[in-house]
């Protein structure tokens, strides 16, 4: 395998939090143990062994020697006393599968096909819906994990699994008012995540921290999947059995809610895996059409002048039946909403994204 290939899949998060869902002070220094499934809040943090602090130190590239880490010992103190120009010139541009806080380096996440598919899949779906219903002025640009600054000045930047911002929102000639990089550039309006060993409780305080803080993002989709825990499957079926949840966070929504609100919690939690959060195998998504995930419009084209492009989208392998009843009486052309969306937007059908996934973990 090549090193570039290798490291092209690593992955960091910077996260500015000063209260993380890790506490480095509390380590477990057997670097033999393989514990076992990390939960959302799981605060138990492992120290690098001698041969993966040489990794680190090491001048060439970051990369196969990664894959040597066992994933159930993450999250995985790499390095400490460490300035972030230092970090950040170590990982270069492979920046997302690492946390740094406090002159400390952590692991948090693993390269792994299952994270790559999830990802990717989600973007597709997403690109999918926008570019299907819009003219390519109104479409959105797929800014994958750029770097995003929190401060300009100190240069701290954080970088998600993929972002986009509507081009109406990109004007050459004019710097935003709060820029997210150093040409000027607003910030992206939805932040997609996906989180295998990262615990959730991390992912959340990056959401806080960074992503719906004031003058930025308006949307932040999160996967996360659970371990497939001994390559569990259906013995009959041969169905893989795995916990997967897309949460939805949403700044405008929240602060409908509650106008004084400092901290963002999802405002809708999807299962659509294949065990429930107790191992038990589900079928609330055998099939397509069971989960949706729904984007609105009005988060997409946040901060875009009036009127923002109105669509409806439903995105899915299978297509929708069509509506039974009575026709409708006459009147001016409406939009017809299918039965996933509310409102303008988007619907995605979780079960493709599923499919996506098992596909990627390979046989079981």
């Amino acid at each position: 395998m090549d090193l570039t290939a290798a490291t092209s899949q690593l992955k960091l998060g910077s996260s500015l939090s000063q209260s993380s869902s890790y506490d480095l002070a509390s380590v477990n220094m057997d670097t033999n143990s393989v514990a076992g499934s990390i939960s959302d809040t799981d605060t138990d943090i492992n120290e690098a062994n001698e041969q993966e602090r040489d990794w680190w130190l090491r001048k060439d590239s970051l990369g196969l020697s990664f894959l040597n880490i066992n994933e159930r010992r993450l999250p995985l103190i790499i390095a400490r006393d460490t300035s972030f120009n230092q970090f950040a010139k170590r990982v270069n541009n492979d920046r997302r599968f690492f946390d740094y806080q406090h002159s400390t380096v952590t692991i948090i996440e693993l390269p792994s096909g299952d994270h790559e598919s999830a990802n990717s899949k989600l973007g597709y779906l997403f690109n999918k819906g926008v570019d299907n219903n819009t003219t390519p002025q109104d479409g959105v640009e797929a800014w994958g994990s750029k770097s995003l600054y929190t401060n300009l000045v100190t240069r701290r930047f954080d970088e998600p699994d993929k972002c986009y911002i509507p081009r109406r929102l990109l004007n050459p000639q004019i710097a935003a008012q709060h820029p997210c990089d150093q040409g000027g550039n607003p910030w992206p309006t939805i932040v997609f995540e996906v989180a295998c060993s990262e615990t959730l409780q991390h992912v959340k305080n990056k959401i806080n921290d960074v992503w719906l803080a004031p003058n930025r993002c308006e949307d932040v989709i999160v996967i996360k999947l659970g371990r497939w825990m001994r390559r569990r499957h259906n013995t009959t079926t041969r169905r893989p059995l795995r916990r997967m949840r897309c949460l939805k966070f949403c700044r405008t929504a929240t602060l409908q809610q509650n106008p004084n609100a400092t901290s963002f919690d999802a405002i809708e939690e999807i299962e659509f895996g294949s065990v429930f959060s107790n191992g038990m195998e589900s079928f609330f998504c055998d099939g397509p059409h069971m989960k949706w995930l729904t984007i609105d419009c009005s988060c997409i084209y946040a901060g875009c002048q009036q009127p923002i492009p109105s669509f409806h989208a439903v995105v899915s392998s299978q297509p929708l039946p069509q509506p039974q009843g009575p026709p409708q009486p006459q009147g001016p052309p409406q939009p017809q909403v299918p039965y996933p969306l509310q409102g303008p937007g988007i619907a995605i059908d979780l079960y493709d994204l599923q499919q996506s996934i098992f596909l990627a973990m390979g046989p079981n």
